[in-house]
Formats: C-alpha cells, structure tokens, sequence
C-alpha cells in the first residue's frame, strides 16, 4: 500500500478487545491506505489475514512465532522497549500522521483496561491539534473529538443515541439542532451529564458551539 492518495485513511488495530466482526466490516467498507498493528492487535489482524504495512510494539503479548512469520514476510516492525515515555498506541498514532494520514481509525482502542481507554480518548487530541479526523470505533461506540460545529447526519450516525461530554473545562455556546434533546446557547461545564444519551430526530443534526472540545459518542446498547 502506498501513501500517495489525496484521501490516507489510515487503520490503527491495537492492544485492547476487537471484535472480528467489527475489523472486518471496517476493512470491506474503507479503502485504507495503510493498516498498523499494535502489539497485542497483531493477533487480530492476522485471524483475518489482513494485510499490514507497520507492526509496532514492545511485542510483550505477542507469541515469539506471531513475531517471526511477519518477520519472514518482511512486514516492517518497529519494535520499543517496555519501558518508554509513549504508549505503543500513541507510537502508532504518530506513525500514521508522519505517514499522511488525513482520517484514522482506532479499533482495540477500548476493552477492560480503564486507563488505557482514557488515555486512548485523550491521545484523539494528537490528530485533533493537526485537523486529522480521528475516531476510536468497537462493537457498540463511536469516540471521537470536535473543537468546532459540526453536523450528524442520522443515515450516518453509528447507533441510537449521542452524548455530548466536556473534553474541555468548559463548552461556550452550545446549540443542539434536530435533536430529541435541543439547546440553546448554553455553556456545558465538565462533570455535567446534560449531554448524555441525546437522539437524532431530523436527517440532519446540528452541534455548534463557539469554544471548546467536545467528546462525542455514538453509541448503541
């Protein structure tokens, strides 16, 4: 795979739960432009036999014979010691930007490690600082971050329902449009729940807000 298209979306599959189903409706639905496996995501990506460009990692939950068959394929791995400044994840994120990535894709980027979840959600701002779109996605969420309006079309949308969470202090101006739930203008401060489970009501939804950076998941039970 090459990096010459104006549009790289690039698919990062990391070290939490991925569902197989999800990975490969992913794979048939995009036309990704390079596929990075981290660490433990190794495992996922080779049940389906999918092609990678980048394998990274400290390989610490991968097996030896894992390692050696893409080794023996010349699949390029970047390996890292345990003990580093960076999570492997934030090490694939940065790969994909300084490849060119223009829209990136996390999956395994959620599962029963709390910690690595949030700090999964905080490295989005990695891509958000350079305007890349950049979204965690499992079975039943889609994660990402905005710092200015937006809209939602509910053809598109993910699942059911949309929450709205401070990724900032505070939210100036936010006005919720075509929504079960509408604002008007209001400031959302973190540790608000005001923006939790919202639904789309019109084809076309409208968030806006002057200032600030919004979490926002699409989600479905």
């Amino acid at each position: 795979m090459n990096m010459i298209n104006s549009e790289n979306k690039v698919l990062i599959i990391t070290g939490g739960y991925t569902e197989e189903t999800v990975l490969k409706s992913l794979v048939m639905q995009k036309q990704y432009k390079m596929i990075i496996a981290v660490d433990r995501g190794l495992t996922a990506a080779d049940a389906i036999n999918l092609p990678l460009d980048f394998i990274v990692g400290d390989f610490d939950s991968v097996s030896k014979s894992l390692l050696e068959k893409y080794q023996e394929a010349s699949t390029c791995i970047l390996s890292f010691p345990p003990e580093k400044d960076k999570t492997d994840t934030q090490i694939a994120i940065e790969l994909a930007i300084e490849k060119g990535a223009t829209s990136i894709d996390l999956v395994g980027a959620t599962g029963s490690r709390m910690d690595h979840m949030l700090a999964n959600i905080h490295m989005l701002m990695i891509p958000l600082q350079k305007d890349i779109n950049a979204y965690i996605i499992d079975q039943n969420n889609r994660i990402y971050l905005k710092k200015r309006s937006f809209t939602l079309k509910k053809c598109n949308q993910y699942g059911d329902y949309v929450s709205l969470l401070p990724f900032s202090e505070q939210i100036h101006g936010l006005t919720l449009k075509g929504f079960k739930y509408p604002l008007n203008y209001i400031t959302l401060e973190v540790g608000s729940s005001l923006g939790i489970s919202n639904e789309i009501v019109e084809d076309l939804a409208f968030i806006e807000f002057t200032d600030g950076i919004l979490v926002v998941i699409e989600a479905r039970d």
